[in-house]
This record gives structure tokens, sequence and C-alpha cells, in this order.
């Protein structure tokens, strides 16, 4: 209800001007003059002879002047307001509907063509302020928490369904629906590498995906086979088909192959030596030497070559395993490379290298060098674990690993000198703490165990004393002067 509206207009000319309402008054029937009051009493439509019915959702706010012709607020059954009170705005009580967007403002003024001036003499009775100020509030109800309780639910059925689908697309690729049916026999030519038997069994139908086959038995390793003649069922799945391999072929591949055998501690460089002086062989060792530049990364454990410091003497060493291969002519230097690296990755899955960060604290290509390490420094099986223990020791105190083996490789020579022992490079150990940058050759399988299990024991020092290869494990200094000497007499080290 806006006061002051009954003042300025309640005569009997039958048209109150309205002004404070800003509301233009029109001639009307007696009944609708009264429900236009009554309409004004309650706070639904402005006051005044013939006003119109208040707009549905807005809410009339009018400002207006103290005036001793208006009236009292204490009709209402409220008290009479302080002259401040009366100079400050009244605001209708009305509540509007439901349905009215919040923050717009909806203004209308007086129309100047009200009987007498109407419009004129209300601007003026307001001071020539606007009229009725419509504040709109909204009371629209959204979908609120059960459109966000929706939309989650949906969320979480497309992403269940979206993973049934490629769990299940990932299962078919291991294991096809269906049972084996169908004998396939394959002979597996000798050089054979994990990608090429892929192919050729995806190729034949003996499993659906080469490319699940290669990845699955790179994580999980597969058996060292022999190159021969395999029977094999259609349909298989990738494990019925590695237990065919694993059992060995029916028939040997007998035809013009030859062994070779990679002595355990040795370098790329040495090994392409030993294919340069070997006989039959469809490649040179400096053929070798290009396939192995040419894969960036050769096991799955190792680093890019690029983040690599400098100084690095082979990026690919110690990544070929140390074994013995059967060769034909036909076997080409890429995939005897691919051969030996396939070999390495399945005796380190088989090892459990992956839990290297847990067991040894380092990562697995750490774990390597460490391998390398033992490799070169133990010549008898019982002293492995515990040259292991005295690396981890050394690395855990912050000292300097102070290996003779590492700067071997870094010079090229045994024969080491007070210089050599001084030479700046990053696989000294003597100098610098810490690991070499790689490993410095190809370790055997037991010295890979080694790396993982090293022995318990307080040991910080070994030394040669013996000339069968027996080290001699101390604690302190004092004990491995001791030690040092007797090597030292029996001419075991300078």
């Amino acid at each position: 209800m806006t006061d002051g509206a009954e003042a300025a207009g309640g005569g009997s000319s039958g048209s109150s001007a309205s002004g404070a309402a800003g509301v233009r008054a029109s001639p009307q029937s007696g009944t609708r003059r009264l429900a236009g009051r009554l309409g004004a009493v309650v706070g639904l439509m402005p006051p005044g002879d013939g006003a119109r019915e208040a707009e549905p959702g807005l809410t009339p706010s009018v400002r207006v002047r103290a005036s001793q012709q208006a009236p009292s607020v204490a009709a209402r059954g409220t008290s009479h307001p302080s002259p401040q009170a009366r100079a400050a705005p009244v605001r209708a009580r009305g509540r509007p509907p439901a349905g009215v967007f919040a923050g717009a403002r909806r203004k209308r003024t007086a129309s100047p063509s009200a009987a007498g001036g109407a419009g004129d003499e209300s601007a003026q009775a307001v001071r020539g302020r606007r009229g009725v100020d419509y504040e709109v509030v909204s009371t629209r109800r959204g979908p609120g928490t059960w459109g966000a309780v929706l939309f989650l639910v949906l969320l979480a059925v497309v992403a269940w369904v979206a993973g049934s689908r490629a769990y299940r697309w990932v299962s078919e690729q291991l294991d096809p629906p269906g049972e084996p049916a169908g004998e396939i026999v394959l002979t597996l030519p000798l050089g054979s590498s994990t990608a090429s038997i892929s192919d050729l069994l995806a190729e034949r139908g003996v499993v659906p995906s080469s490319r699940a086959y290669e990845w699955y038995v790179r994580i999980k390793g597969g058996p060292a086979f022999q190159a021969g003649e395999y029977t094999f069922q259609a349909n298989s799945s990738v494990w019925e088909t590695l237990a065919v391999l694993e059992a060995g072929p029916s028939r040997i591949a007998q035809a013009d192959q030859q062994s070779l055998t990679i002595p355990e501690g040795w370098t790329v460089a040495q090994m392409a030596d030993l294919f340069d002086q070997a006989q039959d062989l469809s490649f040179s060792g400096t053929e070798f030497r290009a396939a192995v530049r040419e894969r960036a990364v050769l096991s799955l454990v190792a680093p890019a070559p690029s983040v690599l410091p400098a100084g690095v003497i082979d990026p690919a060493e110690g990544q070929l395993f140390a074994d013995t291969y059967f060769v034909d002519s036909q076997t080409t230097a890429e995939q005897l490379v691919a051969l030996m690296t396939d070999r390495l990755d399945a005796v380190l899955t088989e090892l459990g290298y992956d839990e290297a960060p847990r067991r040894v604290g380092l990562t697995p290509y750490e774990a390597l060098i460490v391998a390398s390490m033992i490799e070169r420094e133990a010549q008898r099986p019982e002293d492995r674990a515990r040259v292991s223990r005295v690396i981890y020791n050394r690395l855990s105190q912050g000292w300097s690993l102070g290996l003779d083996a590492t700067v071997v490789y870094a010079v090229g020579t045994s024969e080491l000198t007070a210089e050599l022992l001084a030479v700046d490079s990053p696989y000294n150990t003597r100098v610098l703490t810490g690991l070499p940058p790689t490993p410095i050759a190809a370790p055997g399988r037991a010295s890979l165990e080694a790396a993982l299990n090293p022995a318990d024991g307080p040991w910080m020092y070994f030394v040669l004393t013996d000339a069968d290869g027996t080290l001699s494990f101390s604690e302190t200094d004092e004990q491995f002067q001791r030690d040092k000497a007797l090597c030292q007499a029996r001419g075991l080290c300078g």
C-alpha cells in the first residue's frame, strides 16, 4: 500500500490524480471504484478512482513527500510515524506471484493526459522523481539437487558402459570368445623376435591381435623359445599360445644354424668384435652396431638417450642380454638385436624388476646399472649378493662407490694409473658419488638377481685377496687396509 494516494484524489471529482502511484484515472462505475479502493487498502493495486489493477507479479514501491493531507498509516493498525519516517520511502507489502525473474526492474510513469493535468501535478508532488518503481523478485524453482543427482547418475552409467566395453574389448584381444579349433603348423625361424612372432601368429589366426600378444609378453614375460616347428590351434588365447612355445617345437630347425654365445659382462663393442670374427654370419659387427643405434630405446626399462648426461659412452650398454643364440644365414643384425633385447625384458619381468623401487629404492634401470657393476666386480657366485650390499650401503651413506670396474669402462683399459684413476668421466665412481649414467656391461641372470636381493651385512669395503677371485669384505677402513695389504702382497692389486 502506498500512503498519500487517497489524499491526492479522494474528492468527489471521480478522477483521482494518483500522482504518487503514477496511474492514470478514468471514469469507472461505483462498483469498480469501490473495488479499486479496497484493492488499494490491501495493497493489490494503487488507490484512486478508476485506478487500474496492479500488474501481476509487480510490487509497487512509491517514494512520496511528507504532507499534511497524507493519511496516517495508523489506519492499518500501526503507530504514527515520526516526521523522519514520513519522509522516508514507503514500500507496498504486496508479495509478487511466482514466476518473475529476480533483478529486473520495470518503471511506469504518470500519464500526462490525466484530467486536470494530473500527471504534471503528481510529478510536482514527488519533485520530478519517477513514479512507481516495480521491483521483481524471482520465486521460480529450478531442477536443483535432483537435477544434479540425475546428471551424476547418468555420467556414472555412461562411464560404466564405456569401461565395460573397453574391458571386454581388451579381454577379447587376449582371449577371443569361443573354443580353439583347428590345428595350425608354423615354423618359427631362427632369430625370431617377439614382434615378428606376434605378426606371424596374428596373420595365421592363432591369436586375434599381434599388438595385444606383443605387449602381454613384454609386460608379463614369455618363454625363451627354440626355433623350429610348432603346432598351434586357431582362436587361441595368448597364454595358450605361450604354453605351446614353452613346451618346445615338435621339430627343431637345424638347417644352416650356428650358435652365438655372448659372454656375461661383455660390452656392446666386444659383441661387435665377436660378430666380425664369426664365420658364415649374414651381418658384420659394424652392421650390428648400426642396428643398435637405429633403435632409440631398446629395453622397456631404459630411458631415452636424450635424457642421458654428456659423456655417455653407449646408451644401449647393458640392454642386450648375454646368452646363447642360434642364427642362420638369413638372420639379420636387426633380428638379433631385437631377440637379445626381448630376452632381457623377459628375464627382468620374471625377476620382478618392476618392484625395484620398493625392494631396493631404485628404478628398474638403476637396478640394471647395479647388476652390471656386480657382474664386473664379482667373479664367484657367492660374492655377488655381498658386493650388491656394499654398493647399497655406500649409496645410502652418500659415499662414492670407488669401483675400479667403472673406471676401466671409462678409459678402456684395466691397467689403471694414478692419472687414469682421476679421469674426468661420469663413470669415475672413485671421484663422483652416485651411480654411473648407464650400465657398464651386459649382466647375467645371477647378477640381475643379486641386484634385487642384496645380502644382509654392514660391509662398506671389499677387495680381491685370492687368485681364484675370492673377495674379502670389511666394515671399517682399518680392516680394509689389512685386506688391501694382503692383495698387494699376492700381486693381485697395485
